[in-house]
């Protein structure tokens, strides 16, 4: 992987997160950009400044659906969510506490949907929601860049020092804790799955 497909990837896949879609897998972008500023082959500005793009581009674009084509729908399932009294409050926070609410919602996942949402269906004013979620953008790509450069910079340290004084029987047992953690993994899944059916 060459620097520009870790800024495509970054770019690409914080536009898609950006717009509040949940489940989008955005670490391994930061993990590889991490590792690629640690060679010294991708500026760690640049990255942070492409990922705060693609965030706030996703941003917008979720406020537009908000605002505009998907308005009537997403309104009718927020107000099913949260009821009239959830909307009601929803336009009270945004129009009394816009920036805090903007920004805490860029960190915590699941007021994150919603309020990118809501700003463009109570008519948050636009230049107001730009300016506040490029600064929630900037702060939160700035944070998951920084952990996945010097998340990258410690575990390669690590590795390094491992392969120097590996025998053949820590490789095995490496091997084997990957697959303990990995059965055990899938055993707890298979086991909440099957309750879930029992009940």
């Amino acid at each position: 992987m060459t620097a520009i497909h870790a800024y495509l990837a970054l770019f690409g896949l914080l536009v898609i997160e950006g717009t509040g879609m949940p489940g989008v897998p955005f670490e391994p972008a930061f993990v590889a950009a991490g590792y690629l500023i640690e060679r010294g082959e991708m500026s760690f500005w640049g990255a942070v400044l492409v990922g705060t793009a693609g965030n706030l581009l996703g941003n917008l674009i979720g406020y537009w659906l908000g605002a505009r084509p998907g308005r009537g729908l997403i309104e009718r399932l927020l107000h099913q969510g949260w009821g009239p009294e959830g909307m009601t409050t929803a336009r009270y926070w945004l129009g009394r506490y816009g920036a805090v609410v903007i920004i805490l919602a860029r960190w915590f996942g699941p007021i994150r949907t919603p309020t990118i949402l809501a700003a463009g269906v109570v008519g948050m004013e636009t230049s107001i929601y730009t300016m506040y979620s490029a600064l929630g953008a900037f702060t939160w790509t700035l944070a998951w860049q920084y952990a996945g450069w010097k998340g990258t910079h410690y575990f390669l340290g690590w590795w390094q020092l491992y392969r120097r004084y590996a025998t053949w029987w820590m490789d095995a047992l490496l091997i084997l804790l990957v697959l303990a953690i990995t059965a055990a993994s899938i055993y707890y899944c298979w086991r909440r799955w099957y309750a879930g059916r029992v009940h």
